[in-house]
C-alpha cells in the first residue's frame, strides 16, 4: 500500500507546482503575441473607488473581465462595462451591455462581478471600464478608468466622467 500512496503523493506535488503556461496567438503578420491583462483604477468625487481588469479567459478565445469596488451605498445595484475608446470618449460598449452582470453591493458597500467574454483579450488598442449610478446602461457614469498593461500602482491615470 505504502509503494502506490508515496509515488502518487509525490506526483500530486510536482503537479502542483505546475504553472499554466501563458496563452499566445499568433497575428496575421506570423509575430506570436502573449495575451497580458489590462488594469484599470476606478475612483469618483462621491467615494465609490475600485479595480477593474481583463484577462486572458481559460482559452485563448476568452477575456475573463472584472471589477471589485468600494465605498458604494449599501445594497446599491450599479451597472459596469468595458468599452472601447477612453473615459470621455466611448466607442462602444464591448460585446453589448446584456454580456455584464450587475455589481450588488454588501453591507459594507464593497462589491464584485466577473464575466467571461467571447473573445480573445485584446493585445492592443484603447479601453476602459465605466461604474454607472445604477443598474442600467442609461444611468450615469460615477466612475470610470483608463485600462492599461501597467499594473494598478504604477499604472494608468484616473479620470471621472462628468455628464455633458
Amino acid at each position: 500500500m505504502l509503494r502506490i500512496v508515496v509515488p502518487g503523493l509525490a506526483a500530486l506535488a510536482l503537479l502542483a507546482c505546475v504553472q499554466r503556461p501563458a496563452l499566445v496567438i499568433e497575428t496575421s503578420t506570423g509575430d506570436v503575441v502573449r495575451l497580458e491583462a489590462w488594469t484599470a483604477r476606478l475612483s469618483s468625487s462621491s467615494g465609490v473607488s475600485g479595480t477593474a481588469t481583463l484577462a486572458p479567459g481559460g482559452t485563448h478565445r476568452e477575456t475573463l473581465a472584472t471589477i471589485a469596488i468600494t465605498g458604494a451605498q449599501p445594497r446599491a445595484v450599479h451597472a459596469w462595462y468595458a468599452h472601447v475608446g477612453a473615459c470621455g470618449r466611448d466607442i462602444g460598449i464591448l460585446i453589448g451591455p446584456q454580456a455584464y452582470a450587475p455589481l450588488v453591493a454588501d453591507e459594507q458597500g464593497n462589491a464584485h462581478s466577473s464575466v467571461t467574454l467571447p473573445f480573445t483579450v485584446p493585445t492592443n488598442g484603447t479601453y476602459f471600464v465605466s461604474l454607472r449610478a445604477g443598474a442600467s446602461e442609461g444611468s450615469g457614469v460615477i466612475a470610470c478608468g483608463n485600462l492599461s498593461k501597467e499594473s494598478p500602482a504604477t499604472g494608468p491615470a484616473i479620470a471621472e466622467a462628468r455628464a455633458p
